[in-house]
């Protein structure tokens, strides 16, 4: 039983093209209750997530890929990440960037395909489903990891229901575009999005996949 559970965390990877097979309610809500058994600060359970499909969903997708064709400058509802990034995490986040260029054949002076790259991350991959992740707007840093520990439980409930997923920061960088378009009130953070449903098997870029850090680079024991 134990390796059921350990291939959902080692087979698992951002999925970047979707058949256009609309998800099952029912799947993705036995997904989320799953998820939903995450632990968090006596029980708080900050988490929100906006769930959306059909003309709502091209509402959206058209909405945010406007914003980025405009050129809208990015404006979070918090930072992300440190700023600049160690050089160790800097390191790691080149060899993804670079190492997906290189996995698409995109050369580093060809604008029009890194253009291209971009807009599939505001085209929301394709995707026949998607999630907006929301904490409350007082969040402090305990609040998110609590929010990290259900949206990891829900990556992988989500794979063990039959989708594939990637979370997004990318399309979190216009919450006023997706307030407007879902209604989000201003009290909740606009987190992360989350592209998810059936993996195409015949996209090249779904083949991608990132190398992790051996465990004596980031464990230490104590006896």
């Amino acid at each position: 039983m134990h390796k059921e559970i350990f291939d959902l965390f080692h087979e698992r990877h951002c999925c970047r093209a979707f058949l256009q097979e609309p998800v099952e309610s029912k799947l993705v809500e036995e997904a989320i209750l799953a998820a939903g058994r995450a632990p968090s600060s006596k029980n708080t359970q900050p988490w929100g997530l906006e769930i959306v499909t059909g003309a709502k969903l091209a509402e959206l997708r058209t909405a945010i890929l406007t914003s980025f064709e405009a050129k809208e400058p990015a404006s979070p509802d918090f930072r992300y990440s440190p700023d600049p990034l160690s050089e160790a995490m800097m390191a790691r986040a080149r060899a993804c960037g670079f190492g997906l260029y290189k996995h698409k054949g995109i050369a580093r002076d060809d604008k029009p395909a890194r253009h291209a790259h971009d807009r599939e991350n505001f085209r929301l991959f394709g995707a026949p489903a998607y999630a907006i992740f929301t904490l409350p707007r007082e969040s402090e840093k305990g609040t998110f990891m609590d929010g990290g520990m259900f949206v990891g439980s829900l990556l992988l409930s989500l794979r063990a229901v039959g989708y594939e997923s990637t979370p997004m920061f990318s399309v979190a960088t216009k919450p006023a575009v997706i307030r407007q378009v879902l209604g989000i009130p201003e009290d909740r953070l606009v987190v992360l999005g989350l592209a998810f449903g059936k993996e195409d098997p015949a996209a090249h870029v779904n083949a991608f996949r990132t190398e992790r850090e051996p465990l004596e680079s980031f464990v230490n024991w104590h006896a």
